[in-house]
């Protein structure tokens, strides 16, 4: 689906969003995440042993809410794996300097992620629900 240019700038700033995935019972699990937009798909970045990750490699359904105090996008979609390895690493890291900065992106990537099994996905987005904006 192709994102309307007022969605893709909204989505460009760095705002924290909530990932929503489906548990193995049905039931929802909610992870606070970092992001950023590809062209007219999102991508995250987690490790591969957490609860989110385990459910878009079972069921690809997901819900992206991004929001501010006056306006909000969901984006509901299909996850599929992009990246592993180092391609992964290396976009934990674009999304540490995009929220945190070089500095902490580069301590982190030494610290923590570089012993971590990390794991990119793209959101291809099937539904757009907005709030706030103008109609387009």
């Amino acid at each position: 689906m192709k994102l309307d240019d007022d969605i893709r700038a909204f989505l460009d700033a760095p705002r924290g969003a909530d990932l929503a995935t489906i548990n193995p019972d049905g039931s929802p699990q909610l992870s606070v995440i970092w992001y950023a937009r590809r062209g007219d798909e999102v991508v995250v970045n987690t490790t591969a042993q957490r609860v989110k990750a385990r459910n878009m490699d079972r069921d690809a359904r997901v819900a992206l809410l991004v929001g501010d105090p006056k306006r909000y996008v969901r984006l509901d979609g299909d996850a599929r794996v992009v990246a592993t390895g180092a391609e992964a690493l290396a976009d934990i890291r674009a999304h540490a300097v995009r929220y945190d900065g070089e500095e902490s992106a580069a301590r982190l990537t030494r610290a923590v992620w570089s012993t971590q099994d990390r794991v990119t996905y793209s959101i291809a987005v099937r539904r757009v629900y907005r709030y706030g904006f103008e109609e387009s």
